[in-house]
């Protein structure tokens, strides 16, 4: 019995190391679609899925259909820079709880106005989007003339974000929580504004 139980911890400890790395190596494989190159995105299977199109501002996202599209509310305090366009994705059972106002998106899309001239890296250091520390990546999207994702490791979650640029808006796209990463290699641009 003695020698048993080193031999049946191996091997629970060793099906947890297997678990984490399928799990990592999915996550991983998600967030790096994003950096591809040239091509076309690969059709993400999410059966059941609901679409949320905005022909105004040219984007498409699926969701869950265990999420809900929020409801706008106007913020005390506007934000630099100024959305023209936000939309926010949360859980049902988040939304129906006590505490929905204090928990973060699932998926926050802002859309931007941008000023010609500047490049993406410029029109986001001018408003203080690029902060000291920050990991700055080109990333690419079909529609987008600029792409950039900005990790801030030291900052506790949402720590990522990602911005595309056309030429006459900013998309920013700050995902949070386990969809999240499905739901960003669904987003497309449906049109060049």
């Amino acid at each position: 019995m003695v020698n048993d139980a080193p031999i049946l911890f191996r091997v629970v400890w060793l099906s947890y190391v297997i678990v984490a790395s399928v799990i990592w190596a999915s996550c991983d494989s998600a967030a790096r679609q994003l950096d591809r190159p040239t091509g076309m995105s690969p059709v993400i299977q999410t059966k059941d899925w609901q679409m949320h199109t905005d022909p105004t501002y040219g984007f498409a996202v699926e969701y869950p259909k265990e999420y809900v599209i929020l409801k706008e509310v106007t913020h005390p305090t506007p934000t630099q820079p100024a959305a023209v366009q936000r939309v926010r994705f949360q859980r049902k059972d988040i939304v129906t709880g006590q505490f929905a106002d204090l928990e973060p998106p699932m998926l926050t899309i802002q859309v931007f106005a941008r000023s010609s001239g500047r490049s993406l890296r410029e029109w986001l250091d001018s408003f203080g989007l690029l902060p000291p520390g920050s990991e700055i990546t080109a990333v690419q999207l079909p529609g987008a003339r600029e792409g950039v994702k900005v990790a801030l490791r030291q900052q506790l979650a949402p720590n990522e974000f990602l911005y595309f640029a056309t030429d006459q808006y900013v998309y920013g796209l700050i995902p949070f929580g386990p969809e999240s990463a499905k739901m960003l290699t669904s987003f497309r641009l449906i049109m060049t504004p």
